[in-house]
């Protein structure tokens, strides 16, 4: 399992906590961010998750068609925790929501590689963005080969929106008594 922007390492720990047997590999770009992860490791004293400083833009040949699933929670703009974080509004704009939605797609059209044949892929933003989001949803789907992967069943009841059989939600503050994150889930095809 890889985890390719993972700062400050909550999801891939969560993982971990569950793992009967395997590893989680948290990713990040800085020093910094990776001494996060590898903080909060130390605190809940995992030995089953390891820290690489790496770029998710970068091509790692090494990770090529390795990984069960691989999680990209990826850079957004935000707008989805604006209730927690209002400065937001006045630093996003228009052609910066662009400048992210195409930095995802950059990392994306990287990291399907990491994802063995019958393998998962999770896209996550904290975003209600749609260009970050559906947008960015529909170009993988086009571009690479992966198919959707009903979540229905996984969500338990928790959710029912239709689009969860399309392998993806849009929660909104509004109406899941939640911030607003956007998940997606794909599987490649073998």
């Amino acid at each position: 399992r890889q985890d390719v922007c993972a700062a400050p390492g909550g999801k891939s720990m969560n993982v971990a906590l569950k793992l009967t047997d395997g590893s989680v590999e948290a990713r990040d770009l800085t020093p910094l961010k990776t001494q996060l992860i590898r903080e909060n490791i130390a605190r809940l004293g995992l030995d089953n998750i390891s820290v690489k400083e790496w770029d998710a833009r970068v091509s790692d040949t090494a990770s090529k068609e390795s990984a069960d699933i691989v999680l990209a929670d990826l850079p957004c703009s935000g707008l989805g925790i604006i209730g927690r974080k209002p400065d937001i509004k006045y630093r996003m704009t228009k052609e910066s929501c662009g400048e992210l939605a195409k930095l995802q797609r950059e990392i994306l059209s990287v990291v399907w590689n990491y994802v063995k044949p019958g393998g998962t892929l999770v896209f996550s933003t904290c975003t209600i963005d749609k260009m970050e989001n559906e947008d960015n949803r529909a170009w993988f789907l086009e571009h690479f080969p992966f198919e959707t992967a009903d979540i229905s069943v996984a969500m338990k009841g928790a959710f029912l929106e239709e689009t969860l059989k399309e392998g993806y939600i849009q929660l909104l503050p509004a109406y899941h008594n939640s911030d607003g994150f956007f998940l997606s889930v794909f599987r490649r095809k073998d």
